[in-house]
């Protein structure tokens, strides 16, 4: 859409008396083509064609798009995203369009969209966002769609369809910070007990003592483990399996497991292994091999697998680790869980930020103090509190 041309304005009175300015708009093809504006005063006409006349004059003008929020980002999406995306993301993207944004939002044309809309949108999901009528949606969630709407519309400002992008001073709604939950070090204790000789053991351990993420955790390879028990061992995190929605329909289930890449540069990292970690690793990768050769099971290069030999599945292992934990009475903690306990634990020995946030694959060290700010916090009181000698 051309932002180029001169513009030539003028005011008067029409036949019923009402004040009405016309501006000729910039045309690439030559054709001529009016806007006009109508007003109680002159003054109020006038202002209009000043403020659309500088507008051509400066070469910001932009033709108002037909096209709406929501057609935009439908081929945003598949023109300019889905060769880029990771599957996991592509899958979110296409929830927050289809499911959120398309019958609210997504009606208005991109010429209609203001930072004020904007923010009365993100309010709402805020309070009554979920998509099952039960209050507020994620924070996560929330601030990824905004995300992914401002990419889109940085697009539209780029191709000529907007001026400026309204979501750049859009405000996210704050929201009360969720409670971590990890284990405590008596509850470590008792969940280590209880996975001795239990088919989730290793993949307990692991996430215990690398602070891995699940999909991490269950996209990890043997080509990817280093194992040296007289010298260093590590992991490196290079894949990642998740299960998500499917899109193609040529697949008859309704989610499909997908191998990606890790989401960051940050999140591609190696990970040390603790010695006693590397031995018991070593052990289980021979007793693995071992129950292959006898069972038949095709080679599969997966450090944790199922029953079959087959990949494990993310959600056979969040059903299975429930179990386990109602199973031995220990309370109930996500997965994810089992990161958070290793930060809290490294945090508690001594471990420096810097190298936890190295570790864990956060992007600064600052995200990860303020992630874990209930450590550091009570360590800072402990520290102080050895001031005292000096008294």
């Amino acid at each position: 859409m051309s932002k180029n041309g001169n513009g030539d304005g003028s005011i008067y009175k029409d036949k019923k008396g009402r004040w009405r300015g016309q501006v000729n708009l910039p045309s690439a093809d030559g054709k001529v083509r009016r806007k006009y504006f109508y007003g109680q005063t002159r003054k109020e006409v006038a202002d209009k064609v000043a403020e659309l006349m500088s507008q051509i004059k400066s070469n910001t003008y932009v033709e108002p798009c037909k096209v709406t929020l929501y057609e935009w980002l439908c081929e945003w999406l598949e023109i300019y995203c889905k060769p880029e995306l990771r599957m996991t993301t592509y899958v979110n993207y296409e929830l927050y369009i289809h499911k959120h944004i398309k019958d609210s939002i997504g009606r208005y044309r991109l010429s209609e969209l203001t930072t004020a809309k904007f923010q009365q949108y993100y309010n709402e999901k805020a309070k009554n966002g979920r998509l099952d009528g039960k209050g507020g949606m994620n924070p996560k969630s929330l601030r990824n769609m905004h995300n992914m709407l401002h990419k889109a519309l940085d697009q539209a400002v780029n191709m000529d369809m907007m001026l400026k992008n309204p979501t750049t001073y859009a405000v996210l709604p704050k929201y009360p910070k969720k409670e971590m939950r990890f284990f405590t070090v008596e509850e470590q204790k008792q969940l280590q007990e209880a996975i001795k000789g239990d088919r989730l053991e290793m993949p307990i351990l692991i996430a215990l003592y690398t602070g891995v993420r699940q999909g991490e955790l269950l996209g990890l390879k043997w080509k990817y483990v280093h194992l040296d028990l007289k010298g260093e061992s590590y992991i490196r995190i290079v894949e990642t399996i998740n299960r998500v929605k499917n899109t193609d329909p040529s697949i008859p289930t309704k989610t499909v497991l997908v191998v990606n890449r890790p989401k960051t540069t940050h999140s591609m990292r190696t990970i040390p292994l603790l010695p006693n970690i590397a031995r018991r690793l070593a052990e289980y990768k021979a007793e693995q091999e071992r129950i292959r050769k006898e069972k038949g099971f095709p080679y599969n290069d997966y450090v944790f697998t199922a029953t079959n030999g087959m990949v494990l599945d993310p959600r056979d292992f969040q059903r299975d680790y429930k179990l386990l934990l109602k199973r031995n009475g220990i309370r109930e903690i996500n997965v994810h869980g089992l990161r958070h306990t290793f930060a809290t634990r490294a945090l508690e020995s001594g471990m420096s930020p810097k190298t936890l946030s190295k570790i864990l694959g956060h992007s600064s060290v600052g995200f990860t103090l303020d992630t874990y700010a209930h450590v550091t916090d009570e360590l800072k009181a402990e520290e102080m509190a050895g001031m005292n000698e000096f008294l």
